[in-house]
């Protein structure tokens, strides 16, 4: 019981991060795979912004 608990407390912790989508100026921000934070302009290419953009808590 105590197992089934942890999972789903898990997985709502999970569920609710990828809830948080964090922006900048209106752009869905992604994060690389080295940390690098990031969003794709009107052509489809990166454009880094700073990494602290992607450490949004609402």
């Amino acid at each position: 019981m105590k197992t089934l608990l942890c999972s789903i407390a898990l997985l709502l912790t999970m569920l609710s991060c990828d809830l948080l989508d964090c922006t900048y100026k209106g752009h869905k921000l992604y994060r690389g795979k080295r940390g690098g934070c990031y969003y794709l302009n009107s052509n489809g290419n990166k454009q880094y912004v700073d990494r602290s953009y992607c450490d949004c808590k609402s």
